[in-house]
């Protein structure tokens, strides 16, 4: 079994203006890791562009086999990654980030897009053209995005202090 994340740039809906001018944004860089390949050939890479809005914004660990312990009532505890585990992990950093401050964040989009191009960005970017795709897109090095990892994982404690 084969198992990978999303990601890349949509069709249907046009770059929002909080990804303009965000280096990475628009250009990607990806190897086709699931076609026949000679035996002393990797996957080359192939750089491209395209206009549309880049997905996704941001990474968790997403492997089910190395993600989150989740207790369950109906089947006790097990190991769950992806989207089940890390969007209620972020909807709860916003209801802590939140419950300490007189008004709320609002949309988080445009101010995380801002903070990653920061010298003190609350991101770990992964954007080695090596070792993080999604099986097809992979990191651009330099760049602050990248259509397999987005601005990167999060760090909760640096992203909560730069809204003090």
């Amino acid at each position: 079994m084969t198992a990978a994340s999303g990601g890349g740039i949509s069709r249907l809906y046009g770059t929002p203006k909080y990804q303009q001018g965000v280096a990475g944004v628009n250009t990607y860089n990806a190897r086709k890791y699931l076609t026949a390949v000679g035996p002393k050939s990797g996957p080359k890479l192939i750089h491209g562009y395209r206009s549309g809005r880049n997905y996704p914004d941001v990474v968790a660990n997403a492997d089910p086999i190395t993600g989150y312990d989740i207790y369950s009532k109906n089947s006790g505890w097990e190991l769950m990654g992806g989207t089940s585990a890390v969007a209620p992990q972020f909807a709860a950093m916003a209801a802590v980030m939140n419950s300490d401050r007189s008004q709320r964040m609002g949309l988080w989009n445009p101010q995380l897009y801002a903070l990653a191009q920061t010298d003190h960005s609350p991101f770990t970017r992964l954007d080695a053209a090596t070792n993080n795709g999604n099986l097809y897109y992979v990191g651009q090095p330099g760049k602050v995005y990248n259509q397999a990892a987005g601005l990167g994982t999060v760090n909760f404690e640096k992203l909560a202090r730069s809204y003090q």
